[in-house]
């Protein structure tokens, strides 16, 4: 609580007027909420550098995260009186757990089309009858080449990451690709939007109730 004084308070006055500034402490809620939401989303989208076929590994990491972020949020509104509207810790809460659960979702979507992908390639498997190592007294245009092969694995990554990003790569991959930089431009934006929405207005909302 802060206590207002005018510069010259002297004289004689008919009434008085006392305003009671009230400021909310951000250290607590910044140790036992925010931080520890920002870390669970942070640790939700490690399962997008993680192989799609490791499938425990990626879903025991998505369930895991969104459960630990419900019992967070059940805690910390526990300890808030309830009200009516919609407080900033909701939207914080709320966006969180959009956030982990849209990560779940995404490995979801890299199954299905991962699962696609290997029907359609154990399929081209079986109706190719060239696919296979061709002796020598074949000709030369049937033998198997590995000189492409060999090339390829001193490319550098950034036409690695142009061979996953094209046409005949795979979707499954792709969507991984594109949720290791969405995801965290998303919340960034986010904690951008946060701050100016909330914390900032609500400093200039105490600024200008002071008489």
């Amino acid at each position: 609580m802060d206590l207002i004084l005018p510069s010259n308070f002297t004289g004689s006055y008919s009434c008085a007027r006392v305003a009671l500034v009230l400021n909310r402490e951000y250290s607590y809620y910044l140790i036992q909420l925010y931080i520890p939401c920002m870390m669970l989303v942070v640790v939700s989208w490690v399962s997008f550098w993680l192989d799609k076929d490791a499938v425990p590994a990626r879903v025991s990491l998505g369930v895991t995260t969104l459960l630990t972020m419900t019992t967070q949020s059940s805690g910390i509104n526990s300890k808030l009186p309830p009200v009516s509207y919609i407080k900033a810790v909701d939207v914080w809460i709320g966006v969180c757990l959009a956030f982990i659960f849209g990560a779940l979702l995404e490995y979801a979507v890299v199954n299905y089309y991962g699962r696609k992908e290997f029907l359609r390639k154990d399929r081209l498997k079986k109706t190719r009858i060239d696919d296979c190592v061709c002796p020598s007294d074949r000709p030369p245009q049937m033998r198997l080449d590995l000189s492409a092969y060999r090339k390829s694995q001193g490319c550098l990554s950034l036409a690695r990451l142009r061979d996953y990003m094209g046409r005949n790569a795979d979707l499954s991959r792709r969507v991984d690709l594109i949720s290791r930089v969405s995801f965290p431009t998303s919340f960034v934006l986010f904690l951008v939007f946060y701050y100016f929405q909330y914390v900032m207005t609500s400093r200039e909302d105490r600024i200008r109730r002071v008489p």
